[in-house]
């Protein structure tokens, strides 16, 4: 049986914490994603089946409104479902709770990636329409085109590791935002929370291609842009 809307609930563990006790911005990406994974498994597009059609889902752009991070041991439980979905492309919202209290918002845009051919092209696997809830939003914005600074003040490079592939062979889009995070003071992190981040995912960086991380902080928002050959390859901008 078909769930349009796909629930999930976890108690959060020390590893998904930062150390004033709440839950890390990249672990919360990362458990949306699984929950977006597993609902996708129910659905007859999971991992297996877009595997076998040479085919894999990857996240183009997201925007987070975060009322309040959930802390360590806290029982949350992530709803989910599709927005919308048209041929290559999908969006898909998130809702966090704790104590049946709603404390983030997320929106997402996903395409539909061909692991042989390396662009975006229709999906291989028909979809229901009654899966899709185009009147159910989760954020009081959609996602947005981030505009790039040109300046930044901070500048860090990196090589991808073998830890940083997923299992479509290249940096898992978790990773870039535990990037730009560990270029800013860890006080500025800890005690100053971001309430929105928006987040644009350019292109697929694969292993031991150098990046450039860059990164500007005002009093209203952290801005990044990672850059592989002077080419903008990923923008995030997480406001106060």
């Amino acid at each position: 049986m078909q769930t349009e809307i796909y629930s999930k609930t976890v108690t959060l563990n020390f590893t998904q914490c930062y150390s004033n006790g709440r839950l890390k911005y990249s672990e919360l990406n990362n458990l949306l994603q699984l929950t977006a994974s597993e609902h996708a498994e129910a659905l007859g597009f999971g991992y297996r089946e877009m595997a076998a059609n040479k085919q894999s889902w990857v996240l183009s752009r997201m925007r987070m409104e975060i009322d309040r991070l959930p802390k360590f041991l806290d029982e949350v439980t992530v709803k989910t479902w599709v927005q919308d979905f048209l041929g290559n492309r999908s969006i898909r919202n998130f809702e966090v709770y704790r104590d049946d209290k709603k404390v983030i918002g997320v929106c997402s845009f996903w395409a539909v990636f061909s692991t042989a051919l390396r662009r975006s092209e229709n999906l291989a696997i028909k979809i229901d329409p009654a899966i899709v809830l185009p009147e159910r939003s989760a954020t009081r914005e959609s996602f947005k085109r981030i505009e790039q600074e040109t300046e930044y003040t901070e500048t860090s490079q990196y090589v991808p590791k073998l830890s940083d592939l997923d299992i479509v062979n290249h940096v898992n889009n978790v990773k870039y935002t535990d990037w730009c995070f560990d270029l800013l003071p860890a006080d500025l992190v800890l005690k100053k929370p971001f309430h929105t981040i928006d987040i644009n995912y350019l292109k697929e960086l694969k292993l031991a291609e150098l990046v450039d991380i860059h990164s500007r902080v005002d009093d209203n928002a952290a801005r990044f842009a990672i850059a592989r050959g002077g080419k903008t390859i990923f923008l995030m901008q997480a406001n106060f």
